[in-house]
């Protein structure tokens, strides 16, 4: 069927007029009264189309794991191999069967045993992330990593996330935060910046949180008279890594938050709660 009016285009420098075509060259069917958008949208979910599928699946893939079956994972060219060419294709044969369920894919892949392994490292050939036999070792992203802090120490964000920072002014913790940590590398080639670095160490929102007069946590771990020293720093770490130290950490912490008076036990208290939230463990999902 010949392109309706305004479905041609004139190629320039020429006299040669040519009808829309999809990116597989496949002529549309078109449909009076159906908008183009509409017609190219149904073709994008058509389960004979060789693109759709594969991308999608390859990006929810990159998601989870950090790099994706074909990475760059906006490279699709016959010079980009993807790594596990059959992986590729049965994930996005399931994801149409499945008429594009996206929880039904993530459940798939978080299901799968390379989703389950151990970030660790075994032996040397585990090294490459494209083979994914272990879990790379992901920095997240400036809102998780916020997200995390602000969970870890109990700060309660004032300002809705999906507001321009002008609302505001850009005068907020997330705000300031967010204009040192945005970054478009890859999750498992993440680098910290010095001003990232600065701003973990020596920033007022991190400061406030860790120091014994103005942490509401903190404060409370401190002053509960029935603890003692090794259930404090099991409590610190529960809050930020999510585990109790292993029994060497514990034996040197007590060791040094019990060396002087009870004025600098409080400070060292603060000193391991900031190193807590300062330590790779805490910047990486692993």
């Amino acid at each position: 069927m010949k392109a309706p009016l305004g479905r041609e285009i004139r190629i320039p420098g020429t006299d040669k007029t040519v009808s829309a075509r999809f990116l597989d060259e496949t002529a549309p069917e078109w449909k009076d009264g159906t908008d183009s958008r509409a017609t190219l949208a149904d073709w994008f979910v058509a389960a004979e189309n060789p693109y759709f599928a594969r991308t999608g699946a390859n990006r929810l893939w990159a998601h989870f794991f950090g790099v994706g079956i074909v990475d760059p994972i906006d490279d699709f060219n016959d010079e980009n191999k993807p790594s596990h060419p059959a992986l590729l294709d049965e994930l996005a044969k399931e994801f149409i069967a499945a008429k594009y369920d996206i929880k039904f894919l993530i459940r798939a892949i978080t299901a799968t045993e390379a989703y389950q392994r151990t970030s660790s490292m075994t032996e040397v050939s585990q090294s490459n992330p494209r083979l994914f036999a272990k879990m790379s070792v992901k920095g997240m992203t400036g809102e998780q990593l916020f997200d995390s802090l602000a969970l870890a120490v109990g700060y309660t964000d004032q300002f809705p996330r999906n507001y321009p920072a002008f609302v505001f002014g850009g005068n907020n913790p997330r705000s300031e935060f967010l204009s040192k940590f945005s970054s478009t590398t890859k999750p498992t080639e993440m680098q910290t910046s010095i001003l990232q670095a600065l701003m973990l160490m020596n920033g007022k929102f991190l400061a406030d949180a860790t120091s014994v007069d103005k942490s509401t946590l903190l404060a409370g771990v401190i002053e509960t008279s029935f603890w003692d020293t090794s259930r404090k720093i099991e409590t610190l770490y529960l809050c930020t890594l999510g585990r109790k130290p292993r029994p060497d950490e514990l034996q040197k912490l007590v060791k040094h938050v019990e060396t002087g008076d009870a004025a600098k036990q409080k400070q060292r208290l603060g000193d391991v709660y900031w190193t807590l939230l300062n330590s790779v463990e805490f910047r990486v999902n692993h």
